[in-house]
């Protein structure tokens, strides 16, 4: 009796082993419970067969699907207690320290700091296991009006098995879910969590079929905006995933359309405050963190704006000391290659790094501030009461690198073109849906709802008249007039973050005739469809520039090295520099070499590279975040390897002399990029 007994519970703990590994494509929907009815005996000489059961296929990541001890529910997490509860046991001071080396702040809102919504002072989880079991008590997942902590059939006394999923190889989510893991199992010994890997295309599969029942989910700021934020958690893209309740859904986007209606940074910053406490309240993720900058440059290095919001560096404002072995030069020891020169395709940050420095917008961060703004190729501009119509004066005098002259139809036919050439692998949704309307985010939505996106051929199979007439429309919200030396852009809604969204490379200004000379679009009604979904292989413009900017392209030799030189007939001030070069070295002991021999003013450091570069630092600006901006430079007297983060750094005080070391050290401001813990309401 006692082998049998054995033989069973092998075969169950197989039979659980085999769940839980079960590939991602045998997942579906949990059927309802199968109620035998009964039926009517059919006559004797005409027997029937009776029809063969549904295959009931459960999801492998709920365990048995049920809330026995073994599974959950598909419906476990909407519960907002059980979304609390494992809110608070979380710990982010083991991811801060851990993972991070003590260089990460936890983020408690969505938004970042300096956007419209930030508020350090706003409602936010910290780990507390008392408080986490207090709410799985409080959680009635059986739905029986009795709450688990006094219903031997609920969560708190039955247990629960479920999987936290990663993608395979991110190391820093892994971790994530093993720290659910352990703390819930502290909290009761029946609460099961297992993590589970998966590669990134099945991983990113099961996300967007919401399959998933808990996750980790990041996301990297477009622009610097909170909308940029709270959009894509609630009905955007990951709300969408999560199967987030049409309520709770609609609630959110009553204070996102209000919030991105208003211009004034003050106004969206009260709507975002009662945004931020509804996202406590319903729990639907858990922001994670923010990781603290750790960058260095030659100490004799001058000028440099450090603005996250920035492609890499802006290099107008940079010199060099008489320290430096050539002071005229710039050498940046990358691991990016660029992938297209064209501003209205490229979305990476080393093809935004050259945009950033060849081509020029009508308006620019104000030096290291990331929400204001100052004319660049606009003189000035003026925003009507309803915040639908946008005046940009055009700066008369400037020069193309090629020799045009700057005029509000170059201004115009730039923001057009990129508008008509869309496409989902560039960044133009996020000009479209300004100018288009909220959800409009391809020009293909004026033409067929979308349906031929990204498929140029499809869309010039379209009606000639349907396809002339979302042309006609782009130009209708974008006119020129060059006697009067403006543009003139009416949007489909007032719009609160414009000016950030076109203070980035997709806004930046072409000369007509160039593009159009060069096998770019004529301006034509009856051509655009033909240069629609551009990409970079097929681009004219990937491999060549023509801007405003204070450099221009010399040769870029792909995989090998970009050179930019200065241009003399630059309108602003002039570039302090001559040449910048950017050596794409994808091995750090050679772009270390580079460093220590002086022959690099600055290169590319990982993380787990930091340890070998920290004790070369002899100054450092740490970030401050009362004015949301580095502080003043300080010599540093003293590295300590043992400490973490900003802590390895000892500045010095009053009298005394700073460690003889070549670099500067930027450290401490919160990153463009976070994790969020993401639970599914509803998994399929």
């Amino acid at each position: 009796m006692r082998k049998l007994m054995q033989v069973l519970g092998v075969l169950m703990v197989l039979s659980m082993v085999l769940t839980a590994c079960a590939a991602p494509t045998a997942v579906a929907t949990q059927p309802p419970a199968v109620v035998e009815q009964p039926t009517e005996a059919a006559p004797a000489e005409a027997p029937t067969e009776a029809a063969p059961a549904e295959e009931v296929v459960l999801n492998p990541y709920l365990g048995s699907n049920k809330l026995d001890g073994n599974g959950v529910p598909a419906d476990f997490f909407a519960d907002v207690h059980i979304r609390r509860a494992f809110a608070y046991c979380f710990d982010w001071d083991t991811v801060i320290n851990d993972v991070y080396k003590g260089e990460a702040v936890q983020s408690k809102v969505l938004s970042l700091p300096g956007m419209p919504g930030f508020d350090p002072e706003a409602p936010f989880y910290s780990m507390d296991l008392d408080k986490c079991a207090e709410e799985f008590q409080l959680a009635d997942v059986d739905k029986d009006g009795v709450a688990a902590g006094e219903d031997p059939d609920d969560v708190w006394e039955m247990g629960f098995r479920v999987q936290m999923l990663y993608n395979t190889g991110n190391t820093t989510r892994q971790i994530m879910a093993e720290i659910m893991q352990a703390n819930l199992a502290a909290v009761n010994e029946k609460f099961v969590v297992e993590v589970l890997g998966l590669p990134w295309p099945a991983y990113l599969a099961a996300q967007r079929a919401h399959k998933i029942p808990i996750m980790t989910a990041g996301w990297l700021e477009d622009i610097h905006d909170a909308h940029n934020w709270y959009q894509p958690y609630t009905t955007g893209t990951y709300g969408a995933r999560q199967n987030m309740p049409a309520d709770m859904k609609a609630e959110f986007k009553t204070l996102l359309d209000e919030g991105v209606s208003l211009v004034d940074p003050a106004a969206r910053n009260e709507v975002y405050k009662q945004f931020n406490q509804k996202y406590y309240d319903y729990a639907p993720g858990i922001p994670i963190v923010l990781a603290t900058s750790h960058g260095y440059e030659q100490s004799w290095v001058e000028g440099r704006i450090m603005n996250p919001i920035f492609s890499g560096n802006y290099f107008r404002t940079i010199s060099k000391s008489a320290a430096a072995k050539d002071p005229t030069s710039y050498v940046d020891a990358t691991i990016g290659d660029a992938d297209t020169f064209d501003p209205a395709l490229a979305y990476d940050t080393s093809s935004g790094e050259i945009l950033q420095n060849v081509y020029e917008t009508l308006v620019f961060y104000d030096g290291a501030a990331t929400d204001k703004f100052v004319p660049q190729l606009a003189e000035s501009y003026s925003v009507s009461d309803d915040g639908k119509v946008w005046t940009f004066q055009i700066r008369q005098g400037v020069k193309f690198h090629e020799g045009g002259d700057l005029t509000p139809s170059d201004v115009a036919y730039s923001f057009q073109r990129g508008l008509l050439q869309g496409g989902y692998s560039s960044p133009q949704w996020l000009l479209a849906e300004p100018f288009l309307g909220v959800g409009m985010d391809d020009i293909t939505m004026l033409v067929d709802e979308g349906a031929s996106a990204d498929d140029r051929e499809a869309l010039a199979a379209n009606d000639p008249a349907k396809l002339v007439k979302a042309c006609e429309t782009v130009k209708a919200a974008i006119v020129a007039d060059d006697a009067a030396g403006t543009v003139t852009m009416t949007l489909a809604q007032p719009w609160g973050p414009f000016l950030p969204t076109i203070a980035n490379g997709w806004g930046s200004i072409m000369d007509m005739q160039w593009v159009q000379a060069n096998g770019g679009w004529d301006g034509s009604c009856d051509t655009w469809q033909n240069f629609y979904g551009m990409v970079s292989a097929d681009d004219p413009f990937s491999a060549i520039a023509n801007g405003t900017g204070a450099f221009k392209l010399d040769h870029w030799t792909p995989g090998e090295e970009i050179v930019l030189t200065k241009f003399d007939g630059y309108w602003g001030e002039a570039a302090k520099l001559d040449r910048v070069t950017f050596k794409i070295i994808p091995e750090f002991g050679t772009r270390f070499a580079m460093l220590q021999a002086g022959d690099a003013d600055s290169i590319d450091v990982s993380v787990e590279n930091r340890p070998q570069v920290d004790p070369f630092v002899g100054v450092m600006r740490v970030y401050d975040p009362a004015t949301n901006a580095y502080g003043d430079e300080v010599a540093v007297c003293k590295y300590d390897s043992n400490q973490l983060g900003q802590a390895a750094f000892t500045a010095c005080g009053a009298g005394e002399t700073g460690l003889d070391q070549p670099l500067r050290l930027y450290i401490g401001r919160p990153g463009l990029q976070q994790d969020v813990i993401l639970f599914n309401f509803l998994i399929e």
